[in-house]
């Protein structure tokens, strides 16, 4: 019997082992991640680790980055070896790489940039096509925000200072105290303060009363253990500050008393006078300002009152018939209603009617106004008076937190809106019986809320809180004017690129930034002297980031290009959107067909593309034909824009939808905010058009009837031989006040009713804009931004 050699036999074991070694170890490749949560701030660029071991290529699998939030839609997908993330969700588009050169060292770690408080959470990193049991593993992913502390001193308390903590834009909601020099934790004058505002950022506050020490050093620290994040502000208190004897306290008391008295009076004199000029010239600006577009506007909006009240409907129908306007058959009808009322239903439908209705509605107006010209003013004032109110309202439906907090005067401002009538008596009474003020403001918030007309009772309430605590409306308005800047800031950096290749009016943008002194001298100049727009906003750009107060002067930029080129600032912000929200449009929108045939009429897309539009099958199809056509057209930015408001004219509720849910931070809804709130301007601004085409109507008229009046004064003062009588200035007016204006073709006998008197009409001659107001104007010597902070 044959045997193998013991040789052999080792052979082959060491063999079968070798095979048995390289099968298992191909069969346990494992995903593994980190052991501790990814920590980040909100802004910063992550990266969430993911890889295989034992190291292997993975340049030929499928990784799949998901989110347990997410149903369908994917973070991040690579397969077939790329990046396929046509399933991505929105909210991570353009966001989300991998390190595509790691992938054949088993490397399949997702970098994603400009992380948002809504990233945080469990992301899942999963490897379909390994054999082995471990074939995903989680990574968790904490997101945080901080900021600087900032301490003051808020006054003195027994022999000691207090001083005040204020931290805001935390995320988790952080920890607060107060240290000596040593570091020793003081205690604090109560439990900290806290605050949440919409975008979940927290707001601490905190107060100490410290007494005088060595080195009078105190240390406000702010800290958020889950993200291991700690800021501090050190305060030097100087000695003087802390009270030296009760005496001295009373003393310093007494003065620093007489001093804010003092100061409050003439600061609220000042500021009031402020306020009353800045609405007196902002009303002046918008009669000066207004382009002719809203005469159609007026009627629709004014239309039961023209119902009511116009008595020439007949004379206004007959003008109409006159230009074509109206049909013979609905004129004969007109002319035959027995009232008034009757007329003007009928003419109101015939405008409904018209093929043309916006310009039959605009020539009605313009005979309304020549007809009746005092009931277009008393419409447009009472309009007017509406938008203050509304204003008002915006303001206290802004502050409403600020405002419940804050308001120490909450009972005083019940009773006055009590004697208004504007607020019940059961109420009135609970808010008396309120123990805190904060009490006090949210039942009287509640009021406003029930009130039958809550826009004027609300405007009530900020007129008598401007009058009670003018500082704190003050204070309130300067905050949102802070915000504001920060936002006007965001979008130039956003769009950077896009303005320089845009922008047209450079060098009139930079001749007003220095004259307000936002850039200095040598740089205008350079601006004024290049030679191509994109160099003129090249060098703009460059004043910008240097800028000692950056924020504050791409906010007058951002003002200035909103006021010059307005549809530019438009087109973005739409384009944007579009942008964004390209894949649930793409599922979502069921009138692309419509959206296209607008499009093409318009001349934005081309015959070929709107005619493969209308034969796709499906409205999948036919969105994604569409976005195709606004990639490849010439100005991509101005195509997408009028998309965008094709689709808010046709499918609004999905807009709304889209808007509501954006993940980023906030900044297309805050700017659709403004911009609607711009949209409001530009109309109560056509609006006042009319008015201001009213007065300088009136005035035109009036001054021929006065002419016309003096003339006749001056025939009626002559005798019959030719010698004109001698006359004093007094014996004149009497003359005119007195005759009948028979003279005035079209005119009734005497002054009659709504007509004036020659002294009267004198009067009124000074209504209007004045010629230097107009020269002014033409000059550029106003700042047509002004309303935007008035909102």
């Amino acid at each position: 019997m044959k045997t193998f050699p013991t040789s052999a036999v080792w052979c082959l074991g060491i063999l079968f082992i070798s095979v048995s070694l390289i099968t298992t170890g191909s069969s346990e490749v494992q995903v593994v991640g980190p052991a501790d949560p990814v920590v980040a701030l909100a802004g910063d660029d992550i990266i969430l680790p993911c890889s295989l071991k034992p190291s292997v290529s993975a340049e030929d699998m499928v990784v799949e980055w998901t989110r347990s939030n997410l149903r369908k839609e994917n973070v991040h997908l690579y397969r077939q070896g790329r990046d396929s993330n046509e399933d991505q969700s929105p909210s991570y588009s353009g966001r989300t790489s991998m390190f595509h050169e790691e992938l054949k060292n088993g490397n399949v770690s997702l970098k994603l940039t400009r992380v948002t408080l809504s990233d945080a959470g469990s992301y899942r990193c999963f490897i379909p096509t390994l054999t082995s049991q471990v074939k995903e593993t989680t990574v968790q992913l904490l997101v945080g925000a901080v900021s600087q502390p900032v301490t003051s001193i808020i006054g003195t308390k027994g022999g000691g200072v207090v001083l005040k903590c204020e931290s805001g834009g935390w995320f988790p909601e952080p920890e607060m105290e107060w240290l000596d020099s040593s570091g020793t934790i003081l205690p604090a004058d109560g439990p900290p303060e806290r605050h949440r505002d919409s975008e979940g950022l927290y707001t601490v506050r905190r107060h100490v009363t410290v007494n005088q020490t060595d080195t009078n050093r105190f240390t406000c620290r702010v800290q958020q253990p889950e993200i291991n994040h700690l800021k501090e502000t050190e305060i030097h208190v100087p000695d003087d500050v802390f009270p030296k004897s009760q005496v001295g306290l009373i003393v310093g008391l007494s003065i620093a008393a007489a001093v804010v008295v003092l100061a409050a009076t003439v600061g609220v004199y000042k500021w009031r006078k402020h306020i009353k000029e800045k609405r007196h010239r902002t009303r002046k600006m918008f009669l000066q300002l207004m382009t002719g577009h809203g005469e159609a506007w007026f009627v629709d909006r004014h239309k039961d009152d023209l119902i009511q009240k116009v008595s020439k409907g007949k004379s206004i129908a007959s003008e109409l018939h006159q230009k074509d306007l109206i049909p013979d058959e609905m004129n004969s009808r007109i002319s035959a209603a027995r009232t008034s009322q009757d007329q003007m239903r009928l003419l109101f439908k015939a405008l409904e009617e018209a093929e043309d209705t916006t310009r039959v509605k605009s020539a009605f107006y313009r005979i309304l106004l020549d007809l009746e010209p005092y009931l277009v003013y008393h419409l447009e004032k009472k309009q007017r008076q509406r938008l203050e109110e509304r204003l008002d309202a915006l303001f206290v439906d802004r502050h409403k937190d600020d405002l419940i907090q804050k308001v120490s005067k909450g009972k005083s401002i019940a009773s006055e809106l009590h004697q208004k009538d504007l607020i019940p008596d059961e109420m009135n009474s609970q808010i008396s019986a309120a123990r805190t003020s904060q009490d006090q403001m949210r039942l009287l918030f509640l009021a406003l809320e029930e009130a039958e007309d809550t826009t004027r009772v609300k405007s009530a309430f900020y007129r008598i809180l401007l009058r009670l605590e003018p500082y704190l409306v003050y204070h309130l308005e300067k905050q949102r004017q802070r915000l504001e800047e920060r936002l006007d800031a965001l979008f130039v950096d956003r769009h950077k690129d896009h303005l320089i290749q845009m922008v047209s009016k450079g060098e009139s943008i930079a001749s007003e930034l220095h004259q307000k002194d936002l850039i200095p001298d040598e740089m205008n100049s350079q601006i004024s002297a290049a030679r191509t727009r994109q160099d003129q906003m090249r060098l703009l750009f460059l004043a910008l980031e240097e800028a000692e107060n950056t924020t504050r002067v791409k906010s007058a930029f951002y003002r200035i290009l909103l006021r010059l080129e307005p549809y530019l600032v438009y087109h973005l912000v739409d384009a944007l959107f579009v942008d964004r929200h390209k894949d649930d449009l793409i599922q979502k929108v069921s009138k692309g067909k419509s959206i296209a045939s607008e499009l093409h009429q318009k001349d934005l897309i081309p015959d070929e593309m709107n005619s493969q539009i209308s034969a796709a099958r499906t409205s999948q199809d036919q969105m994604r034909l569409l976005f195709l056509a606004l990639e490849e057209a010439e100005d991509t930015t101005r195509v997408k824009s009028a998309f965008y408001r094709i689709l808010l004219d046709l499918e609004p509720d999905l807009v709304k939808d889209l808007g509501g849910s954006d993940d980023d931070i906030g900044l297309f809804n805050l700017f659709e905010k403004l911009k609607k709130e711009n949209e409001v301007v530009t109309r109560e601004r056509e609006k006042l058009k009319k008015e201001n085409e009213v007065v300088t109507r009136e005035r035109d008229e009036l001054k021929e009837e006065l002419r016309k009046a003096e003339e006749t004064n001056q025939s009626l003062s002559t005798s019959p031989d030719g010698q004109q009588k001698t006359q004093t200035p007094s014996q004149k007016s009497e003359g005119i006040e007195g005759m009948e204006m028979e003279s005035i073709p079209g005119r009734k006998s005497g002054p009659g009713p709504g007509r004036k008197s020659a002294p009267e009409m004198e009067s009124l001659l000074a209504a209007g804009p004045q010629k230097d107001d107009l020269d002014e104007l033409e000059r550029g010597g106003r700042d047509t931004t002004e309303f935007n902070y008035v909102l």
